[in-house]
């Protein structure tokens, strides 16, 4: 059976999955990433993942024909060369792009994260056949990807805008990208993470500050567990969040009228106070009379949007 190759890099970590023409992950990798690290470092890393990620495959039957990896920043036009990416420094400007091309073992294309998983939404997911379609990954940053009528609009170099460097709070703290108050710098998993830990100090008695005291973090993980029995400090600090979010929405929603809104990435784990909080946000700072005809909601993949977009985005019939 085929199978396509999707990479998805993040900030912390790169995933990899053989994925087969219905969208179902067939094996998968994961490794952890140090941002930090040089390009030829980083090069070296992949291109050793993404041997490990083929061999893999081949050895439970499958036969990879071709990859599709993903990152977030900006391309230029082609897809050959890594501008800027915040959430990667040492690889601005780098030949990256080139060098895990020469080396890689099948035929691969590049995409931007937030495509990927428009993408995976649109063709096997939650957004499957939606004409107007975003689907916001939250992470380490914020990345949104839009579909428009099957296709990804590519209005700056490769990506449709850098939906997650909206401004929502002009007078909000300063991102990574050097602009204030982006929706990234209000509502990514790092602010909110950031929050909770500053809520937890405020309510040393609270479930949260407890699992910190055990754990020595907080992290996603601490905070779903405290937003599970409805711990304030957990409460607060996604209600807060999603807000922003929800604030994000109603700015995307002024230039791409979309009639559904997809929440992905490992933040869309916290389930529906999220997503209530995302729809709030929406409501109370979006024209009126646009609130009622987006439908916001979950996405189908979640924490696997990324990798099942890459490998999309690499198959037949693609963008």
């Amino acid at each position: 059976m085929h199978c396509t190759i999707g990479v998805d890099l993040g900030g912390q970590s790169v995933k990899l999955a053989a994925v087969d023409e219905t969208g179902t992950i067939r094996v998968r990798r994961q490794a952890k990433v140090d941002a930090g690290q040089s390009a030829a470092f980083l090069t070296r890393q992949i291109i050793d993942e993404i041997w490990q990620i083929v061999g893999d495959a081949r050895t439970a039957g499958l036969e990879p024909c071709a990859i599709g990896m993903v990152m977030p920043g900006y391309m230029d036009p082609e897809r050959t060369r890594l501008v800027f990416a915040a959430n990667f420094p040492t690889l601005n400007g780098t030949s990256f792009l080139a060098d895990v091309k020469a080396a890689s073992p099948l035929p691969i294309e590049f995409d931007a994260d937030s495509n990927a998983a428009a993408m995976a939404e649109y063709r096997f997911g939650a957004g499957r056949g939606v004409d107007r379609l975003i689907v916001v990954a939250v992470g380490t940053g914020i990345g949104g990807g839009v579909v428009l009528n099957g296709r990804i609009p590519r209005i700056r170099q490769h990506i449709a805008g850098s939906l997650g460097h909206v401004i929502v709070n002009a007078k909000g703290p300063r991102c990574k990208c050097g602009a204030r108050g982006c929706v990234e710098a209000m509502a990514s998993g790092p602010v909110l993470e950031a929050l909770a830990a500053r809520l937890a100090d405020e309510q040393p008695s609270s479930r949260l500050a407890s699992l910190r005291a055990e754990r020595g973090r907080i992290t996603g993980v601490e905070i779903a567990e405290a937003l599970a029995v409805d711990d304030p400090p957990a409460v607060q600090a996604v209600a807060e969040c999603g807000w922003w979010l929800g604030a994000g929405v109603a700015s995307w929603n002024v230039i791409y009228a979309p009639t559904k809104v997809l929440i992905a990435g490992g933040i869309a784990s916290l389930g529906e106070p999220l997503i209530a909080a995302v729809r709030k946000g929406f409501a109370e700072v979006g024209q009126p009379t646009m609130v009622p005809a987006v439908q916001i909601d979950r996405a189908a993949f979640v924490a696997d949007a990324g990798v099942i977009g890459a490998a999309a985005l690499a198959m037949p019939d693609r963008d």
